[in-house]
């Protein structure tokens, strides 16, 4: 009887209009547009996955950062529009995840690791909880500060276990008025529902979940929590909450055979639903959950200067007066820039939400290009940007692909440059396969350009550095200096296929990277900074791996663990 009424509902039921296809964003203005508007996308980077809270005045956005390291990026906002990377929640993953595959030495972690984290402010701290896909953990960070540091580590199960080796992803947690602490996952592909879980009220035990019968897909609800949704297809992006009496749940669902995505919300006044008695459900047990009534027509819109996308996993959010809500969203397809994120309006009809304008007054709102940002007066700021390397400490908008060896780079060793030292990768010629890669994320803009301007003086034989685009593991590009015994010259290589160039005999090097509108990329090279050659052909950036193109530099030596290069500048303009 449950089953069948859930299915019932489903057939009915698109949360924020479902299968929406939303624009990437009018490449030529997006985010802050200056006039105390926005346009979408606010942030058109791949910042997958994020959530965000809203801590008095201070917004908080984490987002997934799979095999990259640090993990768990961390920006700050007060508008929601104009966005700063401010830090990160994992320094060390290897060591704090107990996890040698994200380290340089292994570097077997693409299109897996850091999954869809989850951030909450309870009890006067910061809570992070995150999975790590696949064969990982779940775990929770926990930190006074937004700043850090952060405590990190791993849950564990009834009997005390700690929760590593699963395939779970996706988890949130939530504590009621009374206490008590809950976490709602899913165990990715077959039997791919919501599972909720009780949790220890300092959240770092599951009270119902063992690791041996977490590890079995299956229907059984006995010490693997309750499945809330027993026919759902599909369980990621789960989120949970609570506002005025209700308990809110929500997640990512993938209809029929082409896995159309839609998000699905709930509610009860019962956390576990409500029995048709009207007796509230319990945990192995549960009643039944009010399905939100919008979206029982699909609406498709393209912009004009739509790529496509949808509406997906995201978080509901208010302004700090509490007049205003809002959906900040990434988008579900996969693009040359990631999953960029957009920011809705919403307004709350009945009890649900709803993100969009309902310009036709039909209960079906529509995809918002432009509106007036939420908070007014607050400074121009962007996540990603140039660097002088002029610090003492990496700024937090780069990353490493994998854990780097930390003997290998350098600030201090001559202030002002980023040093990069070189050391053999784990396969020889394999750009995925060699440490001390550093990057930012690609911002999809009308014209971006990069310019690296590297000291190359003391480069070794068999050593490799330039610049660098790149996805999660199935597509690159770059444009380097390669010594060998006859001297250093220009190389170009896509995915394997090399082009050699000149002979450079310069002390410095600049490497510029154009981008136009269409995503489709240019190299050339300079030995003075003012006069560059077009070098190499040209490379559509891609998605890959669950990952959209990132920006990188990098230092490798084939032969030997010698050899280094020295980074001057790196200006980055969109």
């Amino acid at each position: 009887m449950v089953n069948k009424f859930y299915i019932i509902l489903f057939s009915v039921y698109y949360f924020l209009k479902s299968q929406l296809l939303f624009a990437q964003h009018n490449t030529k203005s997006w985010g802050d547009l200056g006039n105390g508007r926005y346009r979408n996308m606010i942030l058109p980077a791949d910042y997958s996955d994020p959530d965000v809270i809203r801590v008095g005045k201070d917004y908080y956005l984490i987002s997934s950062t799979f095999q990259f390291s640090p993990g768990i990026v961390i920006l700050h906002s007060r508008d929601l529009v104009n966005w700063k990377t401010i830090g990160s929640v994992i320094k060390d993953l290897p060591s704090q995840l107990k996890d040698q595959r994200f380290d340089y030495t292994v570097m077997d972690h693409y299109n897996k690791g850091i999954y869809a984290a989850s951030i909450r402010y309870h009890d006067h701290k910061f809570w992070v909880y995150f999975t790590t896909y696949n064969g990982g953990g779940i775990y929770v960070a926990t930190a006074k500060k937004i700043s850090g540091p952060w405590n990190v580590q791993l849950m564990k199960d009834k009997n005390g276990v700690e929760l590593f080796g699963l395939n779970w992803d996706d988890n949130c947690p939530f504590w009621d008025d009374d206490g008590k602490a809950y976490m709602i996952a899913s165990n990715p592909q077959k039997n791919w529902f919501p599972i909720l879980f009780q949790m220890s009220p300092d959240g770092t035990r599951l009270l119902d979940g063992d690791i041996n019968k977490m590890k079995i897909k299956t229907l059984d609800q006995t010490d693997r929590g309750t499945n809330i949704l027993p026919d759902a297809t599909w369980g990621e992006g789960n989120k949970i909450f609570k506002k005025d009496g209700y308990y809110y749940l929500y997640h990512n669902e993938c209809f029929g055979k082409d896995f159309d995505r839609r998000a699905v919300m709930i509610r009860s006044k019962n956390l576990y639903g409500t029995k048709p008695d009207g007796s509230p459900g319990k945990p192995g047990d549960p009643g039944l959950y009010d399905i939100s009534p919008q979206g029982t027509q699909t609406y498709v819109m393209v912009h004009p200067d739509s790529t496509g996308g949808r509406l997906d996993q995201g978080a509901i959010l208010d302004t700090p007066e509490g007049d205003k809500w809002y959906f900040l969203t990434h988008q579900g397809g996969g693009y040359e820039n990631g999953r960029p994120i957009a920011l809705l309006p919403l307004n709350w009809i009945d009890g649900w939400p709803m993100a969009g304008i309902d310009y036709n007054h039909d209960n079906v709102a529509e995809p918002v290009w432009e509106a007036e940002k939420p908070i007014q007066g607050q400074k121009k700021t962007f996540p990603q940007g140039s660097d002088e390397f002029n610090s003492k400490d990496l700024d937090p908008k780069w990353m490493w692909n994998y854990q780097p060896r930390a003997n290998m780079w350098s600030l201090k060793e001559r202030p002002g440059f980023l040093r990069l030292k070189a050391f053999k990768p784990l396969v020889e010629n394999d750009f995925f396969k060699a440490g001390n890669t550093i990057c930012q994320r690609y911002v999809k803009s009308h014209q971006v350009a990069l310019i690296l301007k590297f000291d190359i003086s003391r480069m070794a034989i068999g050593e490799e550095a330039g610049l660098s685009h790149f996805n999660g593991g199935k597509d690159y590009c770059t444009l380097a200096v390669k010594m060998d015994a006859t001297g250093k010259f220009i190389k170009y290589n896509l995915n394997g296929n090399i082009q050699n160039g000149e002979l450079i005999k310069a002390t410095y090097v600049w490497i510029r990277s154009e981008i136009n509108e269409n995503c489709i990329n240019s190299y050339s090279y300079s030995t003075d900074g003012i006069n560059f050659k077009y070098f190499g052909g040209v490379y559509n950036l891609k998605w890959g791996g669950f990952r959209g193109d990132h920006i990188g530099i990098y230092n490798y030596n084939n032969l030997s663990e010698n050899g280094l290069v020295d980074i001057d500048w790196f200006h980055y303009s969109f």
